[in-house]
C-alpha cells in the first residue's frame, strides 16, 4: 500500500479545521493556486537549472536543449471571527516539483510512487484589529507577506507589521528578521541578527494619482561560520550576504498615475530609490547606489501599449572603497523571459533581480497586449538590455530580446498560457560562456514555456 502524501494529509487537516471552525462561528475561506508548468524547449538548458545561474557562466556556444515539467501547488486557509477582528492565515506550498525528480535532498518525490518530503510553509501569521484605535489599523505577526517595493523587497519573511489607513493616508510600520544568530560564549551581542525596520506612507493627492514614500533600514553585526554556502551562491542580493556586516538604508519614492485622454486611459508608474550605508564585503566599504524605473502607457479599447525603462546603478571598480551597485533584498522580476522570471517555470531563471551581479542594468522595453476575446489575450514585446557598467570583456551590451505570449481561459478560473523568448546575443553575453566553451562567443538564446493554472 502506498503511503498517504504529506500534501493531501495536510489538505485534509486544513479542511477538517475549517469545518470545525464553522460550528464555532468562525468564518472560513480556502484558496488554492494549482500551477502545472512546462519548459517546452530551450537551447540553453543549463541557464535554467535553478535560481541565480548568472555567476556560474551557464551559457554554451552550442545548443544544449531540454524539455521538462514541474508543478507548484499552493493551498491556504483563512480562519477568522465573523466580526473580522482577528484571523489566522496558514499556507503550504508543494514545488517546484519536477516530473521524474528523485533527488530527495532537493525535495524529490516526482518519481515512481511519489512520497517525497517536499512541503514548505508559505505563510503563517495572525492578523488582528488593533484595539482602542481606528478600526482600519491591523497587526500581522508571524511569517508574513512583506512588501517594501517591487524592486527592493517583496517576499515572505518572519516579523510583525502594523497596517492602517486614515483620512486618505495609508501607513505601514514593520520589523522583520531574515536571519537569527543566537548569542554564544564568544559572542554575547543580543542584536547581531539580520534585522530590518520599515516605515512607509502612501497618499492619494488627487484623483487618479497615488504616491508613496518609504524608508528601510537593514542591519547585521556579522558572525563566523554561518551561511558560507549562501554567500558563495550570490553576493549581490542582501538575503545572501551571510556573515557580512552591514548597516544599510534605502529610501524611495514610488507611485502611479492614470488619466483619461482622447486616445484612451494613459498611465504612469515610477520608482526613484537611493541606497546608502556601509558593508563589510570584503573590507569596509561605503554604499552609494540608486535605481530608477518608469512605465508609460495607454489603454485603447482592447489594446494596451507600454514603454518600460529602468536603470540600476552598477559598480565599475570593486576596489575603490565604495559600492555603487544597487542591491535588492528579495525580489521576483519577470520583465524578461530569457533573463528574469518571465518564463512560466519561474523557479528557474538566469537572475531574479533587475540587474546582473554588481554591474547593474539599463533596460528598455516596448510591449503591446491585445485582448482578442473575453477568453483570449496575446502580447508582443521588444527589449534592449545592457549592464550599467562594463563586464569583464569591456562590453555592456547583452542583446535584443523578442518576447511573445498567448493566454486562453479554459474556464473562468483556469488559464492556459504559452510564451516564447528569443535573445539576439551581443558581446556582453560572451562573459557568461563557461565550461568547455569558455572563451567562445555566445549563441543566440531561446526559450518557450507554458502553464495550465487553476486558481480559486
Amino acid at each position: 500500500m502506498k503511503k498517504i502524501s504529506v500534501f493531501w494529509a495536510i489538505l485534509a487537516l486544513v479542511m477538517a479545521v475549517g469545518l470545525a471552525g464553522q460550528a464555532a462561528a468562525v468564518d472560513v475561506a480556502i484558496h488554492g493556486d494549482f500551477n502545472n508548468r512546462f519548459n517546452l524547449y530551450t537551447n540553453q538548458s543549463q541557464m535554467y537549472k535553478g535560481g541565480e545561474t548568472e555567476t556560474k557562466q551557464p551559457v554554451r556556444s552550442d545548443d544544449n536543449s531540454a524539455f521538462w515539467g514541474d508543478i507548484k501547488y499552493r493551498l491556504w486557509t483563512e480562519l477568522g471571527t465573523n466580526d473580522g477582528k482577528i484571523k489566522g492565515v496558514y499556507a503550504i506550498e508543494l514545488g517546484a516539483l519536477r516530473f521524474g525528480q528523485s533527488d530527495y535532498s532537493k525535495g524529490g518525490g516526482g518519481t515512481y510512487s511519489g512520497d517525497g518530503v517536499n512541503i514548505e510553509t508559505r505563510w503563517a501569521y495572525t492578523d488582528f484589529q488593533l484595539p482602542f484605535v481606528d478600526s482600519k489599523a491591523r497587526v500581522q505577526v508571524g511569517l508574513i507577506p512583506f512588501d517594501v517595493n517591487h524592486y527592493v523587497w517583496q517576499e515572505t519573511v518572519m516579523g510583525a507589521q502594523l497596517l492602517g489607513s486614515t483620512n486618505g493616508f495609508d501607513y505601514k510600520m514593520a520589523w522583520v528578521r531574515g536571519y537569527e544568530v543566537f548569542p554564544g560564549d564568544t559572542n554575547k551581542n543580543a542584536f547581531q541578527d539580520a534585522d530590518a525596520i520599515l516605515l512607509r506612507g502612501d497618499i492619494t493627492p488627487m484623483e487618479g494619482w497615488k504616491t508613496g514614500l518609504f524608508f528601510l533600514y537593514q542591519r547585521m553585526d556579522g558572525f563566523d561560520g554561518i551561511n558560507d554556502k549562501r554567500l558563495a551562491e550570490s553576493a549581490y542580493e542582501i538575503k545572501y550576504f551571510g556573515k557580512d556586516e552591514y548597516s544599510l538604508y534605502t529610501v524611495g519614492l514610488d507611485g502611479k498615475y492614470t488619466s483619461k485622454t482622447g486616445f484612451g486611459n494613459a498611465f504612469l508608474n515610477y520608482d526613484l530609490i537611493y541606497q546608502g550605508g556601509n558593508i563589510n564585503q570584503p573590507g569596509d566599504q561605503d554604499v552609494s547606489a540608486y535605481f530608477l524605473h518608469g512605465d508609460l502607457g495607454v489603454n485603447i479599447d482592447r489594446l494596451r501599449l507600454t514603454y518600460t525603462t529602468w536603470y540600476a546603478s552598477g559598480d565599475d571598480n570593486p576596489n575603490d572603497g565604495t559600492k555603487h551597485n544597487f542591491m535588492a533584498t528579495d525580489v521576483d522580476i519577470n520583465d524578461s523571459i530569457i533573463f528574469f522570471e518571465g518564463g512560466l517555470t519561474d523557479d528557474n531563471y538566469f537572475t531574479e533581480k533587475q540587474y546582473i551581479m554588481d554591474k547593474g542594468m539599463y533596460l528598455n522595453k516596448l510591449g503591446a497586449d491585445y485582448k482578442f476575446t473575453d477568453k483570449t489575450t496575446a502580447g508582443l514585446a521588444v527589449l534592449y538590455l545592457m549592464t550599467a557598467e562594463d563586464l569583464a570583456n569591456g562590453s555592456k551590451n547583452l542583446g535584443t530580446e523578442i518576447d511573445a505570449y498567448i493566454s486562453y481561459k479554459l474556464f473562468s478560473n483556469t488559464e492556459l498560457k504559452l510564451n516564447y523568448g528569443y535573445l539576439f546575443s551581443d558581446d556582453g553575453m560572451d562573459n557568461f560562456v563557461g565550461g568547455i566553451d569558455k572563451g567562445k562567443g555566445a549563441e543566440d538564446i531561446y526559450r518557450s514555456t507554458m502553464w495550465i493554472r487553476y486558481m480559486f
